[in-house]
């Protein structure tokens, strides 16, 4: 396949996601006055995480019932609320992130009510220590935005993957794309560009997220200069079906077990939570609950289909057939992700539900501070993706919020950035470079078809990374990811045809993947504790001695850098001493 440059755009701020972030980077930098370029590699309104979202968006309790008049608490506050996600964090989010990610929430929702989202609901989420989720579906949050988005005038680009940046001595100057329709590939140049392109969970075999999350923003942001901060941390949902196939993933049973008391058991009938939270068993978070799942599995204790179980048969009947009527919006009547759940189960609760973790948000991500800024001048990045506002683990409902109240952010301080800075020629060897590994994806190639790379991926991820690591088998990752470099650029596709050739587009996206999965290996290798989204069966207390810091990685041509950077105390003091992976301390919320 040839390829050449189709096209040049120029731009103010060029935005590379168009979803929850994406949408909300463009509509506010677009109210600052910027051309605003929006791109995304599906459809928008149709492709993205946000999409997958049940339903809850967080703000403070208090905030909730004087805002909105539901059910809130008074006792909670935007203070209160920053403690739960540094403790629940396991202390090792950016505390000053934290603040003005609490603090800004409730105008951040009030502008999406005001724009038409309506509330569903009000939940109170494992991890949260007063009910904060307002329930609006991710699916309509997407169309809502969408909508605002074409009507704003911000010129959007659907089918479209960016796949490199483009900058010089000064910082990033735009970005290489590949129009999928028509296999066409744009120079796009910017003054400014944001990264909204969500996490990179479709490396694990299991997970609850759309085909997108390939880890594109983080690979990019990375040859580009930027640091990755929290790596270690993919975060996994418990609770999610394992059978039958046609609801593998959906996240459902999770929600359930957020709504009601649930039981999760092992192959032996046991409570197996009594060993890792007793306080507060299946109603701990997240982080806590996958690992406790996968490390049943591992030691022989799983169900039939390789999971656990999650029961609710100890609940009455009548309980069981009224929960239906109070479950939030798109929740009620046993539906969920399109299915309903009387199709596979029509005697609900009468049977144990097949579950295991799978891979579901990323925790950790691109470095950056108060302003969404990077450490490359005129790249910003925003949403999933991103490090600092949640530290080794996300509280549930976080996400969404973190959408809003960082998109804007994001497309604020960019577009203020794009009024101080000119377009800039990118480097042509920098462009040629971008051509060469398009053309590299061709049919002749001896090396492995797109197909069995992305395989590999998926296979040193489920097998050698997971939820459970250890030294053995993470250096066991790092040496096929070495032999998988090797055969990265002699990768070949089996059809020829630009136009419409997801081939090329996977081939492309393998080789962001496979950078991610480096990272969180070498992190994961650095980090020689267990703390939240990370359990190390070699080291599996928490040291909060040695180990309360972030790390920060760089890669310069092929060579890593692993920085430790310390967390510091501004709102919440940090704990000190060794402790069991999993056991809270109960002044953990004081201040």
């Amino acid at each position: 396949m040839n390829h050449s440059i189709c096209q040049e755009i120029c731009c103010d701020v060029l935005v590379i996601g168009t979803e929850g972030t994406g949408a909300r980077v463009a509509l506010e930098a677009c109210e600052q006055g910027a051309d605003v370029i929006a791109v995304t590699k599906g459809f928008l309104g149709r492709s993205g995480a946000t999409l997958t979202a049940d339903g809850e968006i967080d703000i403070d309790s208090r905030s909730a019932k004087t805002i909105f008049g539901v059910a809130g608490c008074p006792d909670d506050s935007p203070e209160e609320f920053a403690k739960d996600m540094i403790v629940e964090g396991d202390y090792l989010a950016d505390q000053r992130l934290v603040a003005i990610h609490t603090q800004e929430a409730p105008q951040r929702v009030k502008e999406l009510v005001e724009w038409g989202a309506t509330i569903e609901g009000f939940i109170h989420a494992p991890g949260h220590r007063y009910p904060r989720g307002l329930w609006i579906p991710g699916l309509k949050l997407t169309r809502l935005l969408a909508r605002r988005l074409v009507k704003s005038g911000v010129t959007i680009l659907e089918n479209t993957l960016v796949f490199e940046l483009l900058h010089d001595s000064d910082g990033v100057v735009g970005a290489v794309a590949l129009n999928l329709p028509t296999g066409n590939i744009f120079i796009l140049r910017s003054r400014a560009v944001v990264l909204a392109t969500g996490g990179a969970m479709r490396v694990f075999p299991l997970t609850t997220a759309p085909e997108e999350l390939t880890g594109d923003g983080m690979a990019m942001a990375l040859r580009c200069g930027a640091v990755l901060q929290d790596m270690e941390f993919p975060m996994f949902l418990p609770y999610c079906f394992l059978t039958p196939p046609a609801l593998r993933g959906v996240i459902f049973p999770y929600d359930v077990s957020a709504l009601l008391e649930v039981h999760a058991l092992n192959r032996h009938g046991e409570r197996y939570m009594a060993r890792w939270d007793p306080k507060r068993m299946e109603r701990t978070t997240r982080d806590i609950n996958s690992v406790a799942a996968a490390m049943e599995i591992r030691t022989g204790k799983g169900s039939h289909a390789g999971g656990t179980y999650l029961s609710f048969k100890h609940l009455p009947r009548n309980l069981i057939d009224f929960s239906t009527q109070w479950f939030p919006g798109n929740l009620q009547g046993w539906r969920a992700a399109g299915f309903r759940l009387r199709d596979f189960y029509p005697n609900i609760g009468e049977e144990a539900w097949e579950v295991a973790p799978a891979s579901h948000f990323w925790n950790g991500g691109v470095s950056i501070d108060e302003h969404c800024a990077t450490q490359v001048p005129g790249l910003f990045a925003a949403g999933e993706g991103t490090a600092g506002i949640h530290g080794a683990n996300r509280l549930a409902g976080n996400a969404l919020t973190m959408t809003q109240v960082w998109g804007k952010r994001a497309g604020y301080y960019a577009a203020k950035f794009a009024k101080k800075n000119k377009l800039r020629k990118p480097p042509k060897e920098q462009v040629e470079a971008a051509l060469r590994k398009v053309g590299q994806l061709n049919q002749e190639s001896s090396g492995p078809s797109v197909v069995e790379v992305r395989q590999e991926i998926r296979r040193i991820s489920g097998d050698l990374i997971g939820i459970v690591r250890e030294e053995k088998t993470l250096r066991d990752a790092l040496s096929a990811i070495e032999d998988l470099r090797g055969q990265i650029n002699r990768q070949h596709v089996t059809c020829s045809d630009p136009q419409f050739n997801r081939e090329v587009s996977e081939g492309l996206q393998n080789e962001n993947s496979l950078d991610v999965i480096d990272a969180v290996v070498r992190a994961s290798l650095h980090r020689q504790e267990s703390r939240g989204a990370l359990y190390r069966l070699d080291y599996p207390e928490t040291d909060n001695d040695r180990w309360l810091c972030n790390l920060a990685l760089r890669r310069r041509e092929c060579e890593w850098a692993i920085e430790e950077v310390p967390v510091k105390s501004i709102h919440l003091t940090l704990p000190s001493g060794k402790r069991q992976y999993g056991r809270r301390r109960e002044n953990d919320h004081s201040s």
